[in-house]
């Protein structure tokens, strides 16, 4: 039997590919993508959200910087075709930043929208509704927007999204999930962030560890090591890679609540207060990173995660998750050893 990780990542190539396929449907990449989006900016960051996709954060980078944000163009102009709202395999991968929400198992088992796919038991693909549902522009500034979302039928919840930017350049990205059914629903907000391949993800951790490896079902895939130098956990990309690549996902309780990707001359930090290690579903993690490195750069996906709290909501009653974002410069091809010891100066595990 493929576990929920081979699913999730046989989705995901199977997503690179598809959004390949629909950029090269013009023969030339799209021309100032960036202008489909919402913008906000100021002298410090650029942020771009997608109100047609969730609204996702699909861009955040320097002014003058490239997008650290893994996430493809193709589908943000207003004619890009998306899957339908309802229960289909179809999966591009658009990435971005998104909400779903956990525990993953059970993605599709409370919901009316398909008997097959309730009856299966499915993980994968994640809730359509999370992923393509148009959002509504309640607010606006030049530096902050409040996004609503529509009910989900799967997980019986609505979402607002709010996104700001402070004079200083952080980010402050606040999730507030309602349940809009007539009986009680149980899930945590559950915060994916996918960075670009290049990025090398770090996360200050404390008591043990959980990896898994998805190479299983295909030899020719290796399993991707890791490291815990001065306690910051990061997976091991150096290496040298077999035929069908290495992945792994951990499984992590934060010693803080920071994490860290360094890419493109910047690194990006994610501070947030940390879920109580209990509290979380025993399937997942506070944090968890998905790391798959191929030897073609457009395969490869980081994911950096976090897990609110799960939690019974009763009809009407709501859940909430926030983070701030930030990029400060670093020097482009950097090492691991000195990107610990920058962040010996960020937190101390």
């Amino acid at each position: 039997m493929i576990g929920p990780m081979m699913l999730r990542l046989m989705a995901a190539v199977t997503g690179v590919l598809m959004a390949t396929v629909a950029a090269a449907r013009t023969g030339v990449p799209p021309q100032n993508p960036e202008r489909h989006l919402l913008i906000l900016r100021n002298d410090r960051v650029v942020v771009g959200i997608a109100p047609r996709l969730a609204g996702r954060i699909a861009v955040f980078r320097a002014p003058d910087g490239p997008n650290i944000l893994d996430a493809d163009p193709a589908w943000w102009a207003p004619e890009a075709k998306l899957p339908a709202l309802g229960a289909s395999w179809d999966y591009p991968a658009v990435n971005g930043h998104v909400i779903w929400t956990g525990p993953q198992k059970e993605w599709w088992l409370h919901q009316d929208v398909s008997a097959e796919w309730r009856e299966h038991a499915y993980n994968w693909p994640p809730d359509p509704w999370a992923e393509w549902a148009a959002y509504e522009v309640s607010d606006r500034t030049p530096t902050s927007v409040v996004l609503k979302g529509p009910a989900s039928p799967v997980t019986g919840l609505a979402l607002t999204k709010e996104v700001s930017i402070s004079p200083e350049g952080r980010v402050r990205v606040a999730v507030r999930a309602v349940n809009t059914r007539k009986s009680e629903v149980k899930w945590d907000l559950w915060s994916n962030v996918r960075v670009r391949a290049t990025a090398r993800a770090w996360v200050p951790v404390r008591g043990s560890l959980r990896i898994e490896h998805g190479s299983a079902a295909d030899a020719r895939r290796g399993a991707l090591d890791y490291e815990v130098r001065d306690g910051w956990f990061r997976f091991l990309d150096e290496a040298p890679l077999p035929e069908g690549g290495r992945t792994a996902k951990a499984f992590l309780t934060p010693a803080t609540g920071v994490m860290a990707a360094f890419d493109g001359g910047h690194v990006f930090l994610r501070r947030f207060t940390p879920a109580a290690a209990g509290s979380v579903h025993p399937d997942h993690g506070v944090v968890e990173v998905f790391r798959d490195v191929n030897r073609d750069p457009a395969k490869s996906l980081c994911e950096i995660e976090v897990h609110g709290a799960y939690t019974s909501l009763a009809p009407g009653a709501a859940m909430a998750i926030e983070e701030i974002w930030e990029l400060q410069r670093f020097e482009t091809g950097a090492g691991a050893a000195a990107q610990a010891a920058w962040l010996r100066t960020v937190a101390t595990p």
